[in-house]
């Protein structure tokens, strides 16, 4: 349970609590995981989600001090990650529009931010599935973090 504000929009604010299953403050570099959570998505390695690789990639796209689903990256990466990202996330957005059932996780179309922390989720917990529905998503990922789990066995991710 997180204390604290929160917008609205058009001026308005709300105080309150507010149950969260991590939290990341990019300008304090704190990353906060509910242990019962964190547990659960280590023991479920391949439903797609797992509060600990979506917090970290949080993170990781805070260390340009800017919250916008883009980490930072090698000089001659951010041309193709953005056509990637941005062709993705408004399929993603269209497919929410239409509630259409997808692999990639629905609050992922929320912001840039949310996508990637999501579609990080869905790279290491679901990869040879995000490999095979989105190649080009599932490469760009796969560059940036010098990983390839869909070729891992089975098992061997614990």
């Amino acid at each position: 349970m997180v204390s604290g504000e929160r917008p609205l929009g058009g001026g308005l604010w709300e105080e309150g609590d507010e149950i969260r299953l991590g939290h990341t403050a990019p300008r304090l570099g704190a990353l906060v995981i509910a242990w019962d959570d964190a547990l659960s998505g280590g023991r479920a390695v391949d439903d797609g989600e797992n509060v600990v690789f979506h917090e970290f990639a949080h993170q990781l796209d805070f260390e340009d001090y800017v919250v916008d689903g883009t980490p930072p990256l090698e000089s001659g990466q951010y041309l193709s990650w953005a056509r990637v990202m941005s062709a993705e996330y408004e399929a993603l957005r269209r497919a929410n529009d239409t509630e259409a059932t997808t692999l990639i996780d629905q609050y992922g179309a929320k912001n840039p931010a949310e996508f990637f922390a999501v579609i990080t989720e869905v790279f290491f917990e679901r990869p040879s599935e995000l490999r095979q529905k989105h190649p080009a998503l599932y490469e760009e990922l796969r560059s940036f973090y010098r990983q390839d789990p869909a070729t891992w066995q089975a098992g061997s991710r614990k």
